[in-house]
């Protein structure tokens, strides 16, 4: 569950994000944990969100596609739904 909600505040964290012509590593902290990620598109319709825990290196791979993610993490399988889709200008947005 934890990870289920670490990776939905770091698929929330895109909203925010600006396009720019490449992509740029970000990062966030949660529960005192600091993530770092980066974004590309990986078609039309979907977004890949790839990082890792800063400090322990456990690493996530995630599919947004609307409000669907699914992906693993720290090698898990994981899908939920997101609160609210990515905007459509996340796509090769700067991270």
């Amino acid at each position: 569950m934890r990870t289920a909600t670490i990776l939905a505040a770091a698929a929330a964290t895109l909203t925010a994000t600006a396009a720019a012509a490449a992509p740029a590593e970000r990062s966030f902290t949660r529960d005192g944990h600091t993530y770092v990620y980066t974004t590309s598109s990986l078609d039309s319709q979907r977004t890949v969100i790839e990082g890792r825990e800063v400090g322990r290196g456990g690493r996530f791979r995630l599919v947004v596609n609307g409000d669907r993610v699914s992906g693993q993490a720290n090698g898990v399988p994981v899908s939920f739904r997101a609160a609210q889709p990515l905007p459509t200008n996340v796509a090769g947005a700067a991270n």
